[in-house]
């Protein structure tokens, strides 16, 4: 055939060298193609109907979504020949970009909907004395039956108008161009195909009946503790003294290190482990008494030091004569300063 095809020829050589690395189209994918059609041009054009050669290359947006380009050649015959200079045929290639949906049939994807729209052109060379060249809205119509998750074969309808140009050096009429066309693809992606491997069903008639039992919650006696947080929470305490939390009554010594409780505590904190002062409204409490156990339903929380909050006696005003310390869950310090000094201080 007369003419240049070079982009049939390197899509064909693309199915033929395509890598061993290829897989079923998704986002990223490429697609190759070598296409095959015929041409029903408007008979405004003034030229005879003609089979047409090209290939294909398209890019997947979404693994049904792809933006493609089909560029097909042709030598339709003129009717009125001979033409200028003799010319009895003249060239003509098809340019046709359009944004193509995939809509598959049935669970197996094995055949698909092409539904495509774009833009299409009309390139008319060599001597002649036909409309000009121009181009305008297409569409295309077919379907895609999958051969492999490599190669597919699809069959197609298209369409193209272009409007009228009176302004041309050969005035254009507005035209409508019909065609058909079927091709070959092949689907390329640079990536490592993911392998799903399909486990055994379970043998047939197998049934299997359990019954958990839940086992009797361990003994103890509720005992409540107060939390940094300044809530109450219930523990229970076993005659052997040890300490159950949580609604199924777990011993604290078998929850080991991950077990915690809410708030900031002061146990392990380099002020209160060298029995360092309380720095409180620019006063300073110091160390009093021992490990204490309060009610969180006696006291509030007035403030923090150095992460930990700190606590008075509800209802107390400021200055406050003690603080409260959360040392660990349920084990409190108190902390008192010297209000008469502080009063006497303020009388001077």
């Amino acid at each position: 055939m007369k003419g240049r095809n070079i982009l049939a020829m390197a899509a064909a050589a693309a199915l033929v060298f395509a890598p061993a690395t290829t897989e079923a189209q998704q986002a990223g994918s490429i697609e190759l193609g070598v296409v095959g059609g015929y041409t029903v041009f408007d008979d405004e054009v003034g030229i005879d109907n003609a089979p047409r050669i090209g290939g294909r290359a398209g890019f997947f947006i979404l693994p049904n979504l792809s933006v493609e380009l089909d560029v097909t050649y042709a030598e339709p015959e003129l009717e009125d020949q001979p033409g200028w200079q003799g010319r009895t045929f003249i060239s003509h290639e098809l340019y046709q970009a359009r944004l193509l949906y995939t809509a598959w049939l049935g669970d197996t994807e094995r055949l698909g909907l092409l539904l495509g729209a774009g833009y299409s052109y009309d390139h008319f060379y060599r001597p002649r004395r036909v409309a000009s060249r121009g181009g305008g809205p297409g569409g295309l119509l077919g379907f895609r039956f999958k051969l492999t998750d490599l190669f597919s074969l699809r069959a197609e309808a298209t369409g193209y108008y272009v409007p009228e140009d009176d302004d041309a050096f050969i005035p254009r009429p507005s035209t409508f161009n019909l065609g058909a066309q079927a091709g070959l693809s092949v689907i390329l992606r640079d990536r490592t195909e993911t392998v799903v491997e399909q486990l055994p069903a379970p043998p047939p008639d197998t049934v299997t009946i359990e019954r958990e039992v839940e086992p009797e919650l361990p003994e103890g006696t509720p005992t409540q503790i107060c939390l940094a947080t300044g809530e109450n929470v219930t523990v229970y305490i076993t005659p052997q003294g040890d300490t159950l939390v949580g609604p199924r009554r777990v011993n604290v010594a078998d929850l080991g290190p991950g077990v915690a409780f809410a708030g900031e505590y002061a146990d392990g904190r380099d002020w209160f482990v060298n029995d360092e002062p309380v720095d409180f409204d620019d006063l300073e409490y110091v160390r009093s008494g021992g490990i204490i156990g309060l009610d969180c339903a006696d006291i509030m929380q007035v403030g923090e030091f150095e992460g930990v909050p700190l606590f008075a006696d509800a209802g107390a005003e400021r200055p406050f004569e003690t603080l409260y310390v959360p040392v660990r869950p349920g084990e409190w310090q108190a902390y008192q300063t010297d209000l008469a000094e502080v009063r006497g201080q303020d009388q001077q």
